[in-house]
């Protein structure tokens, strides 16, 4: 439909009319931002208040401002920062050192390279042995730890070079221990150390099934043990046997009195077991374990050879446990004596401390020495070599953790111990002292095919009447008729006394006449495994850092199960049990599982 000459006029008219009214606002606009933008600059050009006897001059003067000049500072204007840059002298094996050039903040930092060259010209007198690569992935020279001294004045005296020596403490250690490193044969440094002919003659007292069942590596680390008079750090990969290696130097001592063995209270009993295995002179009788403060060994007549206790009870019977002497003190999984970033320790911490204070000779067992960060190794470190990483925690933090503060949620801040620095000097530091570690993949060859081995677990009432109402009365089939026999709950053993304590007489829904079939019993197991499974080092949390060289994510676990309850009980486990360290959740597969294909 075509449009006549007035609509036509009509809405070009509205058409220029509604420009004029966007141009104006527009203009409007404009104006209100140039007014807010003078404002906004006259206030930052505001100038300071004269005084008034500046101008009181006998002769009257008139006095002009000059108009305020601005400065811009454009993309092209340099700031010039003098140059400068700090060397970390860092010990990277036993008979060397690494100089390892880092950027200093406030400073201009000339490269890497041109570091070198610097390095090189200021230490021509000195030879380097090779160059590395550093732990952040630079370049850094190598020097014979004998040629310290020299280098250290070297870069002390050149200008522009900031330097960060080798801990005292740890340089006057690794250059003692290091003549046994060059030489290839033990020089004892401490009172305590023992020299190798008195090593080879309590290697020869020793049970004849004992030492027969040694592997070459075991034997290895029980010289190493004895040789520093019983005071070590055994750091294997599970599975490699460091109870029997901290059964076989206890043996060596025995002679000397009783011997304290702290563990988690799931492992109560198979150190009983080890124990009664391996050591034929040692009688049932001789080992005592704690379970309760009924079983204080305090109250027996005669006292054990052998005392076997959780952390917890030590706790508890702190007291009664610190007043006794102890010829040996065999601390398993001992990554649970962490430190924490207060000032004081936990209790339990607190009482393994305070036994290990008046013991002579300490065995530490650990897979992971630390499971979050190198912060937490301080206090079994200090056990066995007091003052080795410093006089405290804090101390040691400065050395060998990058120590920074961070602001919490709640704008609180605190210190965070979470990441190391020096940690190659660290472990070997460790490595020379206190600590010996193998891994599974070095030492496969003298490994045997496959080892069996039998976890006795509590059973406790609580989990038994749990087991029979999940499972109910309703599985009758011909394979759960044949119950364990004689498997009642008076002849199980007794609950931990950490947790409830019962009497024989107790009144419970598992009565005498009942039985435990097969299925209940899977199921009222799955609270001592899982207290089990938490040990394990696949499952514990780690960074990777602290850990030294262990890898988590490399390994694999499989956990098979007879019982569709079992499987589901382990399937409900907590989060934190059901994920490793590297992120891989556990997989659980059944004959009711649908495979996909």
């Amino acid at each position: 439909m075509e449009m006549t000459e007035e609509q036509r006029q009509r809405a070009e008219a509205n058409r220029l009319a509604a420009l004029a009214k966007r141009k104006a606002l527009a203009e409007s606009t404009a104006n209100q931002q140039q007014q807010q933008y003078n404002q906004e600059a006259w206030r930052l050009f505001k100038c300071r208040k004269l005084s008034v006897e500046r101008f009181a001059t006998k002769n009257a003067t008139t006095h002009f401002l000059k108009p305020c000049q601005r400065v811009s500072i454009g993309p092209d204007s340099k700031t010039h920062l003098p140059e400068k840059f700090r060397v970390r002298l860092e010990i990277c094996s036993p008979d060397s050192f690494s100089v390892t050039p880092e950027a200093v903040q406030g400073f201009s930092y000339p490269g890497g390279e041109e570091c070198l060259r610097r390095l090189d010209h200021c230490l021509s007198d000195v030879m380097p042995s090779h160059y590395t690569q550093s732990s952040g992935g630079g370049k850094a020279c190598v020097y014979k730890l004998a040629d310290y001294n020299a280098v250290l004045t070297c870069l002390k005296n050149s200008s522009g070079i900031e330097v960060e020596g080798i801990p005292w403490v740890t340089l006057n250690v690794i250059e003692k221990l290091s003549h046994s490193f060059s030489s290839g044969r033990w020089n004892p440094c401490r009172p305590e150390h023992l020299s190798d002919e008195i090593v080879d003659e309590m290697l020869g007292k020793l049970p004849k099934r004992l030492f027969d069942v040694l592997l070459p590596f075991q034997l290895e680390g029980i010289r190493f043990g004895l040789r520093r008079g019983g005071r070590c750090l055994i750091a294997d990969e599970m599975g490699l046997g460091k109870t029997l290696q901290a059964i076989t130097i206890a043996a060596c001592f025995m002679n000397e009195g009783s011997i304290l063995v702290v563990c988690p209270a799931v492992l109560r009993l198979q150190w009983a077991e080890e124990l009664e295995r391996w050591l034929p002179f040692c009688l049932p009788a001789d080992i005592h374990l704690v379970f309760g403060h009924e079983n204080n060994p305090a109250r027996l007549t005669r006292f054990p050879r052998v005392v076997v206790i959780s952390y917890k009870m030590l706790h508890h019977l702190r007291r009664s446990m610190t007043e006794r002497e102890w010829a040996l003190l065999i601390i398993d999984e001992s990554h649970h004596i962490r430190c924490s970033k207060r000032t004081s320790e936990p209790e339990e911490v607190k009482a393994v401390l305070e036994v290990a204070a008046k013991v002579k000779r300490i065995v530490l067992l650990s897979g992971t020495p630390s499971l979050s960060r190198p912060y937490d190794i301080f206090h079994q470190i200090n056990m066995l070599w007091p003052g080795l990483l410093g006089k405290n925690k804090y101390e040691f933090a400065k050395t060998y953790c990058d120590v920074k503060v961070v602001k919490g949620y709640q704008g609180h801040r605190f210190q965070d111990f979470s990441r190391g620095v020096r940690l190659e000097e660290l472990n070997v530091l460790l490595k020379q002292t206190v600590m010996i570690r193998r891994l599974k993949q070095h030492v496969l060859v003298q490994l045997p095919p496959k080892r069996r081995q039998i976890i006795r677990l509590f059973l406790k009432r609580s989990d038994m009447v749990l087991a029979k109402a999940t499972v109910g009365k309703s599985n009758d089939c011909a394979y759960e008729k044949d119950a364990a026999e004689d498997m009642t709950p008076e002849d199980l053993d007794e609950p931990d006394s950490d947790l409830q304590s019962y009497k024989e007489n107790d009144n419970s829904a598992c009565s005498k006449s009942e039985k435990l079939s097969y299925q209940e019993l899977g199921v009222a197991k799955l609270t001592g495994f899982r207290e089990w499974l938490s040990l394990h080092p696949l499952l514990a949390e780690s960074d990777g850092v602290a850990d030294l060289d262990l890898n988590p994510s490399s390994n694999k676990m499989i956990i098979f199960a007879h019982h569709h309850k079992v499987l589901d009980g382990v399937q409900v486990m907590p989060s934190h049990y059901t994920q490793s360290s590297g992120g891989e959740r556990l997989v659980f597969i059944s004959l009711l599982t649908t495979m996909q294909f």
